[in-house]
């Protein structure tokens, strides 16, 4: 079943929910898009997903706006990337999980946080402070803020202090956005807790999204996918 919904009415939250075919309880994904939002990439991984027995719910970070943004520059994405308030964004991921938990066709306790790009840093801040996912995946999530502010009030970096569950993390070494000393440091400040950290040579930003030639890497983006769904089967289906 794939439908739109409302999981939050004040104020409005809303994403996409994919469910596999039986309605036997089955684990559950959010999942959290790149800075552009909900679009037919983001339905891919879902039905991905869904064809290896999770529910998913993406997240749709612009539903109170009236849509994604203009990001024809790079100076567009960034300002929407600013835009957005980790406190709101969170709390939409939260209800969010918290609605797969209620349905009946849903483990609610296996429950798995997913995101690329802007979600995945918003899948490692849910990691560090939230309790009711079993693990968590990035994808080139910027781990590191380079200033604080109300909308930006704690970088993950610091965030990670807190993890309260096993994490992957997938990044491109020629990663024009995400300098290599940051997913060092991260890799450096994970090394107590129950994280697995990736780099990809030859794979930029965005790696996994294959509708952009100048930025998929198909060796990068299966292995990175594969690893994922091993990562989930261990922890969301074992």
């Amino acid at each position: 079943m794939n439908s739109s919904i409302t999981f939050r009415t004040h104020p409005p939250a809303a994403g996409t929910l994919r469910r596999p075919g039986s309605d036997a309880p089955s684990p559950a994904v959010v999942i959290l898009p790149a800075v552009a939002g909900l679009n037919p990439y983001c339905a891919a991984v879902a039905d991905a997903l869904a064809e290896q027995g999770y529910a998913s719910l993406a997240i749709d970070y612009y539903a109170r706006r009236g849509g994604a943004p203009d990001l024809d520059s790079r100076a567009k994405a960034i300002a929407a990337v600013a835009s957005l308030s980790d406190t709101e964004i969170l709390a939409d991921i939260e209800d969010g999980a918290r609605y797969l938990a209620s349905q009946p066709y849903v483990d609610e306790s296996r429950l798995a946080v997913l995101g690329f790009c802007v979600g995945g840093t918003y899948a490692l801040l849910a990691a560090s402070s939230m309790d009711m996912f079993r693990c968590a995946i990035t994808f080139y999530g910027p781990p590191k803020y380079n200033e604080l502010n109300a909308n930006k009030p704690l970088s993950p970096m610091d965030a990670i202090a807190n993890l309260k569950c096993p994490l992957l993390g997938h990044y491109g070494e020629a990663d024009t956005l995400i300098p290599k000393q940051h997913v060092e440091d991260l890799r450096t400040r994970l090394e107590a807790k129950p994280a697995e950290i990736y780099t990809y040579p030859g794979a930029g930003h965005a790696f996994h999204e294959d509708f952009r030639p100048e930025a998929y890497r198909p060796i990068a983006a299966q292995e990175a996918w594969q690893r994922s769904l091993r990562y989930l089967h261990w922890y969301c289906k074992n």
